[in-house]
């Protein structure tokens, strides 16, 4: 799931639970992180992908701040790249 579309989809409680969870506030999540403002520290980062019950992997989060690619990589050979 996006980043983005798992933060919307949360009610103003959720939210709340899982902001504090993660070890940030609501208004974080929606003013910096949401419109991807700010790229969240290695520590934040993991706790959101934690905290998200699976539905949000830390690969996705990177991905929503433009931190990982979303298209396949080719690695030298013309063959795709290994994912772990």
């Amino acid at each position: 799931m996006k980043f983005r579309d798992f933060i919307l989809n949360m009610t103003p409680d959720e939210l709340n639970q899982y902001a504090k969870a993660a070890g940030t506030t609501t208004g974080y999540l929606k003013t910096h992180l949401l419109y991807g403002y700010k790229e969240p520290r290695k520590n934040l980062r993991k706790a959101l992908a934690e905290h998200s019950g699976g539905k949000v992997s830390e690969q996705e989060i990177l991905q929503h701040f433009g931190l990982y690619p979303t298209s396949n990589l080719l690695n030298q050979n013309g063959n795709e790249v290994a994912r772990t």
